[in-house]
């Protein structure tokens, strides 16, 4: 290590980083936290805040009783505008999605839900929190509201063992047909960021998606807070008829 005015555990930060870009594959295991302490002449205690703050940026991950490894490259970060599936999206890019549900409840409708499903105020409907993740990393909160009427008997270990749209079309014959998305900045709620494992008030990037079945009827309304660090936003625009106005 050298000897410049950036802390210890900063400086192994960024020679792990080079060594991770430029020697190691993605999923490969890193060395314990012994050997790294060895290697690099510093303490286990160094090593540790150093790993922590590399998972922070999600660029390694853990799995309990295994150790620790690669997270896949984030060149090229998850793209919001593409598709309406989190697990589609993951898989697409190599990785490997999980989802805990945390808990699925039911209430009457609140005025503002009653709203963005287009029921009536007091209406039973499920409120659905899952934590998302990919290669162990924790990616984004999700909150689902569902009208209750049209997915009876819905349980949290179905959705977590099948995914909510893959069931919402096998089980309930309603499969999402559109859905409409608005993204806005924010930062991360206290206990959102716990569950993402990032400091709080960390900067977040936040959905809200109204999704529309087979007949137009609005069946999901999703509030989601995600890792900015995690996720990026692209927009396409097409100019007609050669010409643009701004």
């Amino acid at each position: 290590m050298d000897k410049s005015e950036q802390p210890l555990h900063e400086q192994l930060v960024s020679q792990l980083r080079e060594q991770i870009r430029t020697n190691m594959a993605p999923h490969s295991q890193m060395p314990p936290e012994r050997e790294l302490a060895k290697q690099y002449g510093v303490s286990r205690n160094t090593v540790r805040s150093a790993l922590a703050r590399l998972e922070m940026l999600g660029i390694i991950y853990r799995r309990r009783g295994r150790g620790t490894f690669v997270a896949n490259p984030l060149a090229q970060p998850t793209n919001l505008s593409d598709t309406y599936s989190f697990t589609d999206q993951m898989l697409g890019q190599g990785r490997e999605p999980f989802s805990k549900v945390l808990y699925l409840q039911t209430a009457p409708a609140t005025k503002y839900i009653g709203e963005q499903l287009n029921i009536p105020i007091g209406t039973p409907t499920y409120k659905l929190k899952r934590l998302r993740s990919a290669d162990g990393i924790p990616l984004m909160v999700e909150r689902t509201f569902l009208p209750a009427d049209r997915f009876p008997k819905l349980r949290a270990q179905d959705v977590e063992d099948t995914g909510l749209y893959a069931l919402m079309n096998a089980e309930y014959d309603s499969p999402i047909v559109n859905a409409r998305e608005a993204f806005f900045a924010s930062l991360m709620p206290d206990k959102d960021a716990e569950l993402l494992r990032v400091p709080k008030g960390s900067p977040s990037l936040n959905v809200q998606r109204t999704s529309t079945g087979l007949n137009g009827e609005i069946v999901e309304f999703t509030l989601s807070v995600t890792r900015a660090d995690q996720f990026v936003y692209r927009v396409q625009h097409h100019v007609q008829d050669g010409t643009t106005t701004y």
